[in-house]
């Protein structure tokens, strides 16, 4: 085999796997970018939660206040206005809760693509790696006599020559 075929398939084979490493390694990255979005996004859910619920709170802090105000225990429709304001939070929590599953839910899919990326990377890095190989060896094979197909001997003329055909 010729050290040019020879050289020239183990650089190819290297080349590959550095490719298919580096392919991997952008994935992961990713990967991990996404890790942290998942995060931001919880600490973002509970910033939006702390502040409808600190907004509740003020409605029903003046809702109580007016109610003192007026010297009436539980007037009908202070008491309707706190239920309804209870009413609306609970809604507004309950969708912004679902919208913020939903979200991470796709964050983790996201994430599940990018490590399968990874690995599939690294993957047909090598099975590239191992085909260059594969192939030198091959085209070797057509050009070194005696590696190929079986070729006949044929005897020409007189005496013991013989000659490959």
């Amino acid at each position: 085999m010729s050290w040019w075929m020879v050289a020239g398939a183990v650089v190819s084979g290297i080349g590959a796997i550095q490719a298919g490493k580096a392919r991997a390694a952008e994935a992961r990255a990713q990967a991990a970018q996404l890790e942290e979005q998942k995060k931001d996004a919880e600490v973002t859910a509970m910033q939006e939660h702390n502040i409808r619920m600190a907004n509740l709170n003020k409605l029903l802090s003046v809702n109580n206040s007016i109610q003192g105000i007026m010297g009436r225990d539980e007037d009908r429709s202070l008491k309707a206005i706190k239920e309804k304001a209870r009413s609306e939070a609970d809604v507004a929590e309950g969708r912004a809760r679902l919208q913020y599953i939903s979200e991470q839910s796709q964050r983790n899919m996201s994430i599940g693509i990018a490590n399968m990326q990874a690995r599939n990377a690294r993957r047909a890095g090598t099975i590239t790696a191992v085909s260059s190989l594969l192939t030198a060896g091959h085209q070797y094979s057509k050009i070194a006599p005696g590696t190929g197909s079986p070729m006949t001997m044929r005897q020409v003329g007189y005496g013991s020559r013989s000659y490959i055909t």
